[in-house]
C-alpha cells in the first residue's frame, strides 16, 4: 500500500539536507517497526518520494512524502506511530492512502511561502515597488541548472506576491509560486525585487517558511 503524509519541519531540523530528511524518516519507520518496501537492485532503499526539496535553512508546515509499505496499516496509526519516533522538529500532520500509480511529482502544482526579511531602507514605498515589479512585461532572473546558468522569466511562475505587514525593521511577505521542473525558489524572487528596488532588503537575514504545497 502507498501512503501520502503531510508534514512539518522546523526548529533545528531546518538545517538538515534533503538526504538527511529521508534518513530521519527511514529511521523513524524502523523504530516504529513499520515494514516499508525496498527498491530492487544492488543498493536497495525505501520506496520514499518527496515533493520539491526545500532550500537549506527554510522551514515547512505543509510538505509531503509518499511511502510504499509491505503491510496494511491505518493511516492514522501510521501518523501516530511515526510522530512518537520522529525527532523534535519533524511531525506528520495528515496521512491518507493513495493509489500505487498516483505519483506525488505529478500532483504538486504550487507552493505557498511566508517570508520574514529585514529592511535596509525604510524610506522607500515597498508596496509600490512590488506593484511596479509585478507589472513588468517580464521579470528575468539567472538560475543555476545542471547544464549551467540560465535566464528564466519569473513572471511565468509568480501567482501572488504581497506584503502581509511591516513591524519595525522587519517585513512579512506572502508568495505563491507555480512549481514545475526548473521553477525558481523564493530566493530568486527576493533577489530580483531587491535589484529592481535598489537594494532595500537584507538578503542575508530572511526566514522562509513553505506554508503549503498545493496538489491537484
Amino acid at each position: 500500500m502507498k501512503l501520502r503524509s503531510k508534514f512539518e519541519k522546523d526548529g533545528d531540523l531546518k538545517f538538515i539536507s534533503h538526504l538527511d530528511l529521508m534518513r530521519a524518516i527511514e529511521r523513524a519507520m524502523r523504530r516504529a517497526q513499520i515494514k516499508f518496501s525496498l527498491s530492487k537492485g544492488f543498493n536497495p532503499h525505501p520506496l520514499l518520494s518527496f515533493g520539491p526539496a526545500l532550500m537549506m535553512g527554510a522551514t515547512t508546515h505543509g510538505d509531503y512524502f509518499d511511502v510504499v509499505l509491505e503491510d496494511e496499516i491505518d493511516p492514522e496509526k501510521f501518523k501516530d506511530d511515526m510522530n512518537r519516533t520522529l525527532p523534535n522538529g519533524l511531525k506528520i500532520i495528515d496521512c491518507y492512502r493513495v493509489d500505487d500509480k498516483d505519483l506525488l511529482s505529478d500532483r504538486v502544482v504550487e507552493g505557498e511561502y511566508t517570508i520574514i526579511i529585514d529592511l535596509l531602507d525604510y524610506g522607500k514605498d515597498i508596496g509600490d515597488i512590488i506593484e511596479r515589479f509585478l507589472n513588468r512585461d517580464e521579470i528575468l532572473a539567472e538560475k543555476d541548472t545542471k547544464s549551467g546558468k540560465k535566464m528564466i522569466d519569473l513572471k511565468k511562475y509568480i501567482e501572488d506576491f504581497k506584503i502581509l505587514g511591516i513591524h519595525d525593521s522587519k517585513m512579512n511577505l506572502y508568495l505563491r509560486l507555480k512549481i514545475s521542473e526548473g521553477s525558481p525558489t523564493p530566493v530568486h524572487v527576493l533577489k530580483a525585487v531587491d535589484d529592481f528596488g535598489g537594494h532595500m532588503l537584507d538578503l542575508e537575514k530572511m526566514k522562509i517558511d513553505r506554508k503549503n504545497l498545493i496538489l491537484n
